[in-house]
């Protein structure tokens, strides 16, 4: 079974009593961690239940919660040891929060939990599991994890803004950085390994988005808006967002489109890239820069250009790097009239992507870095050009 970096940290979470909350994208492999997670547990006290199973569903659909115990009973679970739960998709049941606060207060189990949606965790599991859970968000593949994946056995380095360009990475990777660019880092996009295959699954993931996530937990009066709406989104990859705009070209409100950014950002459809400022009514001021959690997703929705895809996955990979705490990364960006800069990691690094880069860009970039004071600063190239290896090459980003 291919691994996946956060699953060290996981499994430490297992001696602990808290509630374990695992929350991402569809199909970025929540469930095979949590089998995983389960299969790591000693004791035979633990079993799994898929909610996508509507008697799973029910059972959990109670008003006596203390009849859940005589049904784990049933199911050979001795309630005087130590119990592991595994609940997959909680999203599906609104009501749980309240049945799994009850259960953790009052018996030995130790749950374990995922669901795709950050609104249904935030807004309905977050305020009555508080001090009792540990969330842990589980994002499309690093392109280090996306090369164990391909089994490819080449060990790339720990990330510095210092990496140098290296030759024989950059032969021995590149069409596989390339692949990793074209059809993002989904588990089962990664491992299918046909193009036409690899779309088609792409096409069945997003379908399963809007039919699931979509319309199980919006209450949106337009589906086909909805979808236009995502479409427009891919075509503006790396742009600021402008509601405005949005709202006059799909002939809906500012607040619907609102109600849609919202949503897409906490079902990890999309996610913001917010203005680099120490003052905080300037970061609110102006608009953050959008960008899909998953290139492929994106690309299947509007034919991307070269630029925009490769900006789209290096945003990826450097917001895995970024310092993190629940539901936020510290990945911003810089513009003023005459210029802008990408990416500014952790408020030190500034980095700038271009497909081919070249002496011009780093000068822009070194003006551009005085300017904020950043002492930290490099270009991110996807192509080599013949005179001038100035750069970190995107695919040495773990």
């Amino acid at each position: 079974m291919e691994t996946r970096d956060i699953w060290k940290n996981l499994k430490n979470n297992l001696e602990k009593d808290e509630v374990l909350v695992l929350t991402g994208p569809r199909q970025v492999g929540k469930t095979t961690t949590l089998h995983w997670l389960l299969s790591q547990i000693p004791s035979k006290n633990k079993y799994y239940f898929d909610f996508e199973n509507i008697a799973n569903r029910n059972l959990f659909d109670v008003q006596d919660y203390d009849s859940l115990i005589r049904e784990f009973q049933n199911l050979n679970l001795d309630i005087s040891q130590k119990m592991y739960i595994g609940i997959d998709e909680i999203q599906l049941l609104p009501k749980l929060p309240s049945v799994i606060k009850y259960l953790y207060d009052h018996y030995k189990i130790k749950f374990l939990i995922t669901g795709s949606s950050s609104y249904y965790l935030k807004n309905l599991f977050s305020e009555s599991m508080a001090g009792r859970k540990t969330v842990y968000e589980l994002y499309p593949l690093s392109f280090g994890e996306f090369l164990r994946f391909k089994e490819e056995e080449y060990q790339l380095p720990d990330f510095t803004y210092d990496l140098q360009f290296s030759e024989f990475a950059y032969q021995k990777l590149k069409n596989l950085y390339d692949e990793y660019i074209e059809f993002g880092g989904l588990p089962k996009v990664v491992l299918t390994n046909n193009i036409s295959d690899k779309k088609i699954q792409l096409q069945m993931i997003f379908s399963s988005y809007i039919n699931l996530d979509v319309q199980t937990l919006s209450e949106f009066k337009s589906i086909r808006d909805f979808t236009r709406f995502v479409e427009l989104l891919a075509s503006r990859v790396g742009n600021k967002v402008n509601i405005s705009n949005f709202a006059q070209i799909l002939g809906i409100s500012r607040q619907t489109v609102d109600s849609y950014l919202a949503f897409m950002e906490q079902t990890y459809l999309i996610r913001f890239v917010k203005p680099f400022s120490k003052s905080p009514d300037v970061s609110m001021r102006i608009a953050p820069k959008l960008y899909f959690v998953d290139t492929g997703i994106a690309n299947i929705n509007y034919d991307l250009s070269g630029g925009a895809k490769y900006e789209n996955a290096v945003c990826h990979q450097l917001f895995l790097h970024a310092d993190s705490h629940v539901f936020g990364r510290n990945l911003t960006y810089y513009a003023d009239e005459y210029s802008d800069t990408d990416f500014i990691l952790n408020d030190t690094q500034a980095f700038e992507v271009k497909e081919t880069p070249i002496v011009t860009d780093r000068n822009q970039l070194t003006r551009n870095a005085k300017k904020l004071g950043i002492s930290q600063f490099r270009l991110i190239g996807k192509e080599k050009p013949v005179m001038f290896d100035d750069f970190i090459w995107g695919g040495l980003i773990e």
